[in-house]
Formats: C-alpha cells, sequence, structure tokens
C-alpha cells in the first residue's frame, strides 16, 4: 500500500450543497454519479444516505413542468386533505411506476400527494412530479429497478 493513497481520492470527491426533503435539512452532499454532459448528477444525502438527483442550469424548470393542456398543474397552490382520496392511494415505491392524476402516500413522510407531472431524465431515469399535502411539490424516483 503506498501512503496518501485515499487522501488523493478524497481530494477527486465533487460536493454540491443541495436541500434533502426527508431530513429536511441542507447537506454538503457527494456527487456519486453523472456528468455536466448528460444534464443530471446524482447526490448522496449523509443524512439518510437516500440518492437525489440534481438538475444541471435547471433552476427555473419546476415552474414549466405542467401537464401539457393543464396550466394548473405546475402552479403553486396549497393542496387540501380533502382533495385527496386517501382510499385510493398507493404506496410510493422508487421501483413503482406511476400515472399522472394517480394519488400516492409516502410512508417516510406520513404524508398524501397527486402526481402531476412525469419526465424522463438522461440516462433512462425516470421520475414523477407529486404535490403534497404538507410536503408540496416534490420530483420523486420512478421505475428504479
Amino acid at each position: 500500500m503506498t501512503p496518501g493513497k485515499g487522501t488523493k481520492k478524497q481530494a477527486q470527491k465533487r460536493m454540491i450543497e443541495q436541500y434533502c426533503s426527508v431530513c429536511k435539512k441542507s447537506f454538503e452532499m457527494e456527487v456519486v454519479d453523472g456528468d455536466e454532459t448528460t444534464g443530471v448528477l446524482w447526490l448522496k444525502c449523509p443524512g439518510c444516505v437516500g440518492y437525489l438527483p440534481y438538475m444541471i442550469g435547471d433552476e427555473g424548470a419546476e415552474e414549466n413542468e405542467a401537464v401539457s393542456g393543464d396550466e394548473s398543474a405546475g402552479a403553486t397552490i396549497d393542496l387540501a386533505p380533502e382533495d385527496i382520496d386517501k382510499e385510493a392511494a398507493r404506496e410510493y415505491s422508487e421501483a413503482d411506476e406511476y400515472r399522472v392524476e394517480e394519488v400516492i402516500y409516502h410512508r417516510s413522510w406520513n404524508d398524501y400527494g397527486r402526481v402531476i407531472a412525469k419526465e424522463t431524465l438522461p440516462g433512462r431515469r425516470k421520475t414523477i412530479v407529486v404535490h403534497f399535502i404538507n410536503q408540496g411539490k416534490i420530483r420523486l424516483l420512478e421505475g428504479v429497478t
């Protein structure tokens, strides 16, 4: 073993400050996958050890993610509990696929929401945008195998 080999690798780690919606705070997160050419970086949260996408140069994109033909879907509005049919909700799993307007339940947050948009990221990764009652609008992974 050569001395200092581990320190060289640590010096190459790229960190980005990002808010984790699970931990409810910001962290310096390590970039674990992706590059600038794909348009998305994947970060690892040191708090919950979860992975989340970081869209490069996409700061205003959430405002433009409305479902085509439905301008209200991208609007920033509060979602009341009575607007959600909790009986029809399906528990969220990143392995599952969802339809726009489908109601989901996120067990970690104990929150219900409605899928308002879907998108395919570079590398065939997919996300859904869900408007939750308490969390607001959140982008979640979909179809992870």
